[in-house]
């Protein structure tokens, strides 16, 4: 829509004036707050998810891979809360409302989330680097798609969530 000279989206181009290319896989996993699990327990199957309260996106974000595959494997889940975007999705997740896929480069980032069950094969999205055919050839965006691509080995662990968090922050990955 000419909104913006470069976008890195998370769903594959559908217009054919946009041009670009896959730059990385984000992974997903299910998380949960310190004090759900605390007080409810961690998953070790996912169809375990089904004994828990979920928070489930709603809106535009209803169809999403991640919705649709929460819903297959727990179809009996409490729902303890929808949220329209991913900001909403972690608020509500980290004020212990339930479960809740997000990308691991979400979850592993905020201390107040607890990994539960994951990365979930299944719900792995892409990342893609696009640009307006019109804006091609323009020197500085140009220039900078290609720094993206040149600077794609250092960038797709960031991406993918495959950085390990910074010095002093633990991360677990809960079973129990």
């Amino acid at each position: 829509k000419g909104q913006a000279d470069i976008a890195i989206r998370a769903v594959p181009p559908i217009d054919d004036t946009l041009f670009g290319r896959k730059i990385a896989d984000s992974s997903w996993a299910v998380y949960a707050s310190q004090s759900y699990v605390k007080r409810y327990g961690g998953v070790k199957r996912s169809e375990d998810i089904d004994e828990h309260s979920i928070v489930l996106f709603d809106g535009k974000m209803r169809d999403h891979r991640s919705a649709r595959w929460l819903k297959s494997v727990a179809p009996n889940a409490r729902i303890a809360a929808r949220a329209n975007n991913m900001l909403a999705m972690q608020l509500a997740v980290k004020s212990g409302a339930g479960l809740a896929p997000m990308p691991v480069i979400v979850g592993e980032k905020d201390e107040a989330l607890v990994r539960v069950f994951g990365p979930v094969k299944e719900i792995t999205t892409p990342f893609f680097l696009l640009i307006h055919g019109d804006m091609k050839r323009t020197p500085r965006v140009r220039a900078f798609f290609d720094f993206m691509i040149e600077e794609l080995p250092r960038l797709r662990p960031l991406l993918s969530g495959k950085v390990e968090r910074r010095k002093g922050h633990k991360r677990r990955n809960s079973k129990t």
